[in-house]
């Protein structure tokens, strides 16, 4: 097995004891007074608490350095809805696929929970994080075969955010959890999958009541994570070199001017990006788990690959997520938001009727107004977390298109125009539809210029 960089090393460590509570909220983090804790340099670990703060488990302020992300009833509860669409969705999926190989899993991870839950019940509390790792076990077990990687990585974050809640509050609900697993297991091996997204409804929606109950989390609002596409902008002025680099090569890649499957030669981009080597690793290794580049151990770093698995995998969770934060914008949207809903459509009509004439070195511009639109429609949701994990798969569906310069026209100006009637009416229905359509007809006209690899 490759050897684990220190960068690495300290990431993982880092991030386990923010979310099994070592770290505990709103404590300081200091990389100077770090490196011995985690055996890493100044410089990687400033890297890595940028990196932890694009995922919402660490806090930047500026000249106030890092701290860890506080814990609000608003982020739970947005997390919670969060965990549920991710889940519900990855179970039906799995319930359709899985064979006996999956049901022989499910099985042994419930039976190592339901071993653990007993113990709990008899009053033995001295192994309750053993319990939240066979508890987080069965769940990530259940949802295995559903099909999708990046489904899976999405409901796997978004999970460990969740279930850092569940560790600080230190939660239990005792034999009620310990039925709702049992009837869980019940229905995975029933095929039921109505029934096991009603019982997942009733486990999340009871541990969120007990854990506002407890008293520990702040009532304040969620903090804006410290990430590119975070809901609000970092000044110029306090972004860190290495952050500058992940910028340009992510946007590159993205862009499709480092190329799928090129290879990273440290040495090379350190004369195109301006920054040391070890400075671009951890770049590279933050872009590694973005699911942008492929860290390949003694042997380097090369863009990830593209595949039409892999753009339909993105193409099927962003239809999932932007359909639910369409459906919660329209339900709270003021006559603020319908504005910024008029402007940034102007922008996108004005720019795809130059498109139309001929005008077509100004793709890259289209985009850009294409992300505002649908980034606008959805600003309403009232969900942070629902809108970062939106950016972020918005971002590598984004890719394809670029790499495959589709433009489909005439039908793709008409669905945005239709989106943004339905959005003036409040007509999420019509909204989804055209979502849909929207989306897979993107898709396959992309898949259909030969650009990407089967």
């Amino acid at each position: 097995m490759p050897q684990e960089t220190a960068g690495e090393s300290a990431y993982r460590s880092i991030r386990s004891d923010i979310i099994g509570g070592q770290l505990a909220p709103r404590s300081r983090l200091r990389p100077e007074a770090l490196k011995d804790r985690y055996s890493a340099s100044v410089s990687t670990l400033r890297e890595t608490l940028y990196r932890l703060s694009a995922e919402g488990l660490v806090h930047f302020e500026g000249q106030r350095g890092f701290e860890v992300a506080a814990v609000t009833q608003k982020e739970f509860q947005q997390l919670a809805a969060l965990r549920e669409l991710l889940e519900g969705y990855a179970l039906r999926e799995a319930f359709r696929k899985g064979d006996l190989e999956w049901e022989g899993r499910v099985v042994g991870a419930y039976h190592k929970l339901e071993s653990m839950e007993r113990l709990m019940l008899s009053g033995d509390t001295s192994r309750s994080a053993e319990w939240k790792y066979y508890d987080r076990e069965f769940h990530h077990t259940l949802v295995s075969a559903c099909g999708s990687a990046e489904l899976l990585q999405a409901y796997g974050a978004i999970f460990d955010r969740y279930q850092r809640y569940q560790i600080i509050a230190v939660i239990f609900r005792g034999e009620p959890a310990a039925q709702e697993h049992r009837m869980l297991l019940e229905a995975a091996l029933g095929r039921d999958a109505n029934r096991a997204r009603g019982i997942l409804h009733q486990h999340i929606s009871a541990c969120v009541t007990h854990t506002l109950a407890s008293g520990q989390l702040s009532s304040g609002d969620v903090e804006s994570p410290s990430s590119y596409y975070g809901m609000r902008a970092k000044p110029e002025a306090l972004i860190s070199v290495s952050e500058t680099a992940w910028r340009r090569i992510r946007a590159d890649i993205i862009g499709g001017k480092l190329e799928p499957g090129k290879k990273l030669k440290l040495s090379n981009l350190r004369d195109d990006y301006g920054t040391s080597v070890a400075t671009l690793r951890e770049v590279l290794n933050r872009l590694a788990s973005e699911g942008f580049v492929i860290a390949e151990g003694q042997r380097g770093f090369e863009v990830a690959t593209v595949s039409t698995q892999n753009i339909r995998e993105l193409a099927e969770l962003r239809l999932l997520v932007e359909n639910q934060a369409l459906a919660d914008s329209f339900a709270t949207g003021d006559m603020e938001w319908e504005a910024r809903v008029v402007a940034a459509y102007h922008k996108l009509a004005t720019m795809e009727a130059k498109m139309a004439s001929g005008e077509r070195q100004l793709v890259n511009l289209w985009k850009q107004y294409d992300w505002q639109f649908h980034q606008a429609l959805i600003s309403a949701c009232g969900s942070q977390t629902l809108m970062q994990l939106h950016n972020a798969v918005f971002d590598k569906y984004l890719r394809y298109q670029l790499i495959a310069m589709s433009y489909r026209g005439r039908i793709a100006a008409d669905e945005h125009q239709a989106l943004y009637q339905f959005a003036l009416q409040r007509d999420v229905e019509g909204a989804q539809k055209v979502l849909f359509d929207h989306l897979w007809g993107g898709t396959e006209q992309a898949l259909a210029t030969g650009a990407i690899a089967a």
